[in-house]
């Protein structure tokens, strides 16, 4: 998949489009129970972050002139994207200190496992949205250079992954955590440090900087 899903309309309310939505309301529910778990003064609450990026996403499509149908579509299938974190164990998350390499990795396998629950929920449906839910839930770690957690090189990656990642990148960063100390978390900072010590080795230039121009003139509303 290399292009933007305008080739169908989850919108409609025939019955597998209905299934789908019923599908990711009920894993971002179990998401939230998942979450509440976790300690009371937590930042990096999972569906609130989950909601953030589907609607920067959705944004984001329509500022770069992509259609009203695109930008939903896009909406929805970014919605699930991190529902493997609840299959993990919750004392994987909220450390003080910066995660290991081998703390990250683990994490990140979240990208499968949610996979795997659209699998084992949805098998009975053959739909190109499914195909998009699933290929921005495995890969939206990637980095343009081939050294994200799958190890797929942006030349690989569909336009939507690219798009995602970045903004889910952006909001992870957005959100204070103990090993950040005094860096600078604000929307101007995150876009700085994305810009200058991330750049074109991890995410696609072009998409970031309509990303950030979007933000811009929105923080200036």
């Amino acid at each position: 998949m290399s292009s933007w899903p305008d080739n169908f309309d989850l919108r409609e309310t025939n019955e597998i489009c209905n299934q789908i939505k019923i599908f990711i309301k009920e894993q971002l529910q179990e998401l939230k129970t998942y979450d509440n778990q976790r300690p009371e003064d937590h930042a990096y609450i999972f569906p609130e972050h989950a909601k953030r990026v589907a609607n920067n996403v959705k944004n984001t499509c329509l500022h770069i002139g992509l259609s009203d149908l695109v930008a939903e579509n896009m909406y929805w299938a970014v919605l699930p994207h991190d529902i493997g974190k609840k299959n993990l164990p919750l004392e994987l998350w909220d450390k003080e200190e910066k995660p290991s390499g081998m703390l990250k990795k683990v994490r990140r396998t979240h990208t499968l496992l949610g996979a795997q629950i659209v699998q084992e929920h949805l098998a009975d449906i053959n739909h190109p949205f499914k195909d998009l839910m699933i290929d921005i839930m495995v890969n939206h770690h990637e980095q343009m250079d081939g050294n994200g957690t799958h190890g797929i090189s942006g030349n690989q990656l569909s336009a939507p992954v690219r798009l995602t990642a970045i903004i889910e990148a952006y909001d992870g960063w957005r959100i204070w955590r103990p090993h950040y100390g005094e860096r600078d978390i604000s929307p101007a900072g995150v876009l700085k440090r994305m810009r200058e010590e991330k750049g074109a080795e991890i995410f696609d230039m072009k998409l970031f900087e309509a990303f950030s121009d979007m933000k811009i003139k929105e923080s200036s509303i």
